[in-house]
């Protein structure tokens, strides 16, 4: 099969087809989606060398599988459930997991994959395949409501206006709380404004604005320390980034003023289908451009670019 190699440099390359164990599917990709995740790593984030991608979604073709003949979208951590993490409701942090496209398994910027059946879940009929992608980070932004109470009254920062912060402000908007998208990026706020969502650029905050809950979701080293300047005293820090180059932070202060730091990551996937099954969440406006397989790595010149919002990749013709 073709896919996309990282050894250091990135590469169009024929691989061998991958083989499914029992308990596995064989996934025909349909679309895929470059993350800022897959942009940290060709600058070192978790050493991964390998296939790339863990944005996807796929036609499961292995005709044993019960989900054969079905378009599927696939949970990214790969875990054991034999640890006491995985038997503790914590598989997402399994002592023996891989994560796909990221740590020690294949990932979806290929012809195929393979995945644990148990991670797989059946796209519904009525969401576009290509907003099935995001199903995955739609996930990681509900993760942070699985991990603390949003009550109405509270007031939110959201700093960062790329995918993953659209998304977040996007089911904020949902919560009834009062709430700001926040960026750098001029354009990336008129952009949210034209989804209608409240945004505005980040030289706009004054300095004594505060909010009860900041979420960092800027990509940025410097995400963490702008957040932790506008968060008061025994508020709540979500961290969403993740880079290759990590930002040293100042403790005292989190020790001064009680903050509570929350890190946040992969999120259960069944509330994210039924957000877009429902179009509580607009996906479509997101989608910067789509290319085609062979053109992917001119695609990860594009999403590199700071106006981009999500690249999309068309692996197959639609059935």
């Amino acid at each position: 099969m073709k896919a996309l190699v990282y050894d250091g440099k990135l590469s169009l390359q024929q691989v061998p087809d991958p083989a499914p164990k029992q308990g596995e599917a064989l996934i025909r990709i349909r679309y895929s989606s470059i993350c800022n995740t897959d942009l940290e790593i060709l600058k070192g984030y978790m050493g991964f060398k390998g296939i790339l991608g863990h944005e996807f979604v796929g036609e499961v073709i292995t005709e044993k599988s019960r989900f054969f003949g079905k378009d599927v979208v696939g949970e990214i951590n790969i875990s054991c459930g034999r640890c006491y993490m995985c038997q503790t409701g914590r598989k997402s942090h399994c002592t023996n997991r891989s994560v796909m496209g990221i740590f020690e398994h294949a990932g979806a910027f290929a012809d195929y994959v393979v995945l644990p059946e148990k991670n797989l879940h059946v796209v519904p009929a009525n969401v576009e395949l290509p907003a099935a992608v995001f199903t995955e980070p739609l996930a990681a932004a509900l993760e942070i409501f699985e991990q603390t109470k949003i009550s109405p009254t509270d007031n939110v920062f959201i700093f960062g206006a790329g995918k993953l912060g659209l998304l977040i402000t996007q089911v904020f908007r949902l919560s009834g709380c009062e709430y700001t998208l926040l960026d750098i990026n001029p354009d990336k706020v008129e952009f949210a404004r034209g989804l209608g969502l409240p945004a505005k650029k980040l030289n706009d905050l004054q300095v004594e604005e505060r909010a009860e809950i900041c979420v960092d979701c800027t990509g940025s080293p410097d995400g963490i320390g702008i957040a932790l300047k506008h968060l008061r005293p025994r508020g709540k820090l979500i961290l969403k980034t993740t880079v290759a180059d990590p930002a040293k932070v100042d403790l005292n202060q989190i020790v001064m003023h009680e903050f509570n730091i929350i890190g946040s990551r992969c999120g259960v996937f069944e509330p994210a289908l039924s957000l877009l099954s429902q179009k509580l969440v607009d996906v479509e406006p997101l989608i910067t451009k789509v290319f085609a397989f062979d053109e992917i790595e001119e695609a990860f010149k594009l999403a590199a670019q700071p106006d981009s919002i999500n690249v999309l990749i068309r692996h197959k013709p639609e059935r």
